[in-house]
C-alpha cells in the first residue's frame, strides 16, 4: 500500500446509470478548495465557502465548470471536516441529478479543479490509514455493500462495529502478557520457570487456543452468510430438475422439455432461503452421455456436486427408482443432502424408505410438485436445515473471510507449538518466538502488521468511490 501525500481524490460513489441522484465524493487536504472552484451560491454570483461551522450541514448550490462558470446542475452539498469524516480527511459530497451525463460532467469538473481519480477502495484505504477503521472493519464495509442476505448484513454489521477485532485483540493482549512473562526469565537462563508460572502459562495458552479455534470454526457458517449457500439440483435426466428450478425461482428461467437431456450445461440463479442467500444451480442429468456435449455437461454437473454446500437430489415419484437414481445418490457421498420426490400430485410408485435402500443410508425425503408448486416451502426449510456447520460464537461473532480464517488457524498452530515446547521444557527463546509469531498472525488479521502487498490486494477488490 503506497503512502499518499494527502492529495485530493474524487469519484462517483453511486453506480453508473440513470437514477434519481448521483453522489460525487471528494476527499483530501484540498477537498474544500477543489469543491469551491466548481460550486457557486444558488444565485450563481459567489463561490461557495466551507467554514468549520458548515461541517455536516447540507446546502443548496450551483455546480459549474471551473474554467467558465457555466452551470451544470443545481446540487446539494455536504462538507465534513477532518477528522469527523469517513476517511478522517476533509470530505465533500456533491449530490447532483442522476443522469449519466450530468454525473460525468460533475466528475470531470472536479478533475479539472485539481482532484485526481480515486483508485478502487481508496476512500476506505484512507480511512484505514488514518485510524478511522481497522482492516476487519474496512472489509466489513465492502461485505455490507455486497451482502445478499439478512444474515450477511447482520454479520457484516457486527464486524463493522468492531466485534471481531475486539475478540482478536483481546487474545493478542493475553498472549503478549504471556510472552512478556517468558522473556522476563530469559535474562536468567540458568533458572527454569517456576512450576506454578509454567502451569499458568500452559493454561493461558491452552485457553487462547480453544477460544481462537472456536472463533475459526464459525467460518464455515460465516462464509455462507457472506457468499450464500451453494444449492445444487442433481438427478438423472427428465426427473424435473429444471421445472423445480423454475418453481423455486417463481419464473421460467430454464427451458423445460419432455425430451431427456435438454439441459446440457448448468444454470445458476440467486435465491432467498430465509435469512440466508443461496445460489441455486440446475445441472445436466447424470447418465452416460451419448454425445460429446452431453458428456461435457455431465462432467460439469459432477464438478458442481463437489462444490455444493447442499445437494437436492430430484427423484421422479411417478416412476420406479432405478440404477441411475442409485448412482446419483451414491455420487453425492456424505455431502449434506435433501431428496425431493417430484410429481407428488401423481400416484406414488415408491415409498420414502426406498430412498434409504437405494442410497445406502437413510435420507430425508420431501414430497414436491414442480408443476403444481406444492411442497416448495417444506423443501426450502429442509435445505436450510441441511446447511452445514454451527452458527456464530456465543457472543454472535462470525468469521466471514478466508483471510481471517487462515490467520486464526496460523495463530493456533503457533500457540500449539509454544504449549508443546513448554510442556517438554524446551528453550524459552523458542517459546517466546512462537508466541510472537502467533501475535503477529492476529495483528495481521486486523491490519496492524499487514504488508503493503496484502493491503493493496484487499482494497483493490472494493468498488470505486468506497
Amino acid at each position: 500500500m503506497a503512502a499518499y501525500v494527502e492529495d485530493t481524490i474524487a469519484a462517483l460513489a453511486t453506480p453508473p446509470g440513470t437514477g434519481a441522484i448521483a453522489v460525487l465524493r471528494l476527499s483530501g487536504r484540498d477537498a474544500c478548495d477543489v469543491a469551491a472552484r466548481i460550486l457557486r451560491r444558488r444565485n450563481g454570483e459567489h463561490a461557495l465557502s466551507f467554514t468549520t461551522s458548515d461541517s455536516h450541514r447540507a446546502r443548496l448550490a450551483r455546480l459549474v465548470t471551473p474554467e467558465t462558470g457555466a452551470p451544470i446542475d443545481e446540487v446539494l452539498v455536504i462538507a465534513m471536516h477532518a477528522p469527523r469524516s469517513f476517511t478522517g480527511e476533509d470530505v465533500v459530497e456533491i449530490h447532483c441529478h442522476g443522469g449519466p451525463l450530468v454525473a460525468d460532467l460533475a466528475l470531470r469538473a472536479a478533475f479539472r479543479a485539481g482532484a485526481r481519480a480515486a483508485l478502487a477502495g481508496e476512500f476506505s484505504e484512507r480511512a484505514f490509514q488514518n485510524g478511522r477503521l481497522d482492516l476487519c472493519q474496512a472489509e466489513a464495509v465492502a461485505d455490507l455493500i455486497a451482502a445478499r442476505s439478512e444474515a450477511g448484513v447482520a454479520a457484516a454489521w457486527r464486524q463493522l462495529g468492531g466485534d471481531l477485532s475486539q475478540r482478536v485483540l483481546e487474545e493478542r493482549d493475553r498472549l503478549l502478557d504471556a510472552r512478556a512473562l517468558v522473556e522476563a526469565h530469559l535474562d536468567f537462563p540458568e533458572d527454569d520457570l517456576p512450576p506454578g508460572v509454567e502451569a499458568d502459562l500452559v493454561r493461558t495458552i491452552g485457553e487462547s487456543i480453544e477460544r481462537l479455534q472456536a472463533l475459526a470454526a464459525t467460518f464455515a457458517r460465516g462464509r455462507l452468510a457472506r457468499d450464500g449457500v451453494r444449492v445444487v439440483l442433481v438427478g438423472k435426466p427428465n426427473v424435473g430438475k429444471s421445472s423445480l428450478l423454475n418453481a423455486l425461482l417463481g419464473r421460467e428461467r430454464a427451458l423445460v422439455s419432455a425430451e431427456p437431456g435438454t439441459t446440457r450445461d448448468y444454470l445458476e440463479e440467486p435465491l432467498a432461503l430465509g435469512s440466508l442467500g443461496a445460489l441455486l444451480c440446475d445441472t445436466a442429468g447424470i447418465r452416460e452421455g451419448e454425445t460429446a456435449i452431453e458428456r461435457a455437461g455431465v462432467e460439469r454437473s459432477r464438478e458442481r456436486i463437489e462444490r455444493a454446500d447442499v445437494l437436492v437430489v430430484v427423484l421422479d415419484g411417478a416412476r420406479p427408482l432405478d440404477r441411475e437414481d442409485a448412482e446419483v445418490l451414491a455420487r453425492c457421498g456424505e455431502r449434506p443432502l435433501v431428496a425431493a420426490r417430484n410429481k407428488c400430485d401423481l400416484a406414488p410408485v415408491w415409498s420414502d424408505s426406498d430412498v434409504g435402500v437405494c442410497g445406502g443410508r437413510g435420507r430425508d425425503v420431501v414430497a414436491v410438485s414442480a408443476l403444481r408448486r406444492v411442497g416448495l416451502e417444506r423443501l426450502c426449510a429442509a435445505i436450510v436445515a441441511a446447511v452445514p456447520a454451527p452458527g456464530p460464537s456465543e457472543d454472535g461473532v462470525q468469521v466471514m473471510r478466508a483471510r481471517h480464517h487462515v490467520a486464526l488457524v496460523e495463530a493456533c498452530g503457533r500457540l500449539e507449538v509454544a504449549a508443546t515446547l513448554l510442556a517438554q521444557r524446551g528453550e524459552l527463546e523458542l517459546v517466546a518466538a512462537e508466541l510472537q509469531a502467533g501475535c503477529t498472525s492476529l495483528e495481521g488479521l486486523v491490519g496492524q502488521s499487514s504488508s503493503e502487498d496484502i493491503l493493496d490486494r484487499i482494497f483493490r477488490q472494493f468498488c470505486v468511490g468506497k
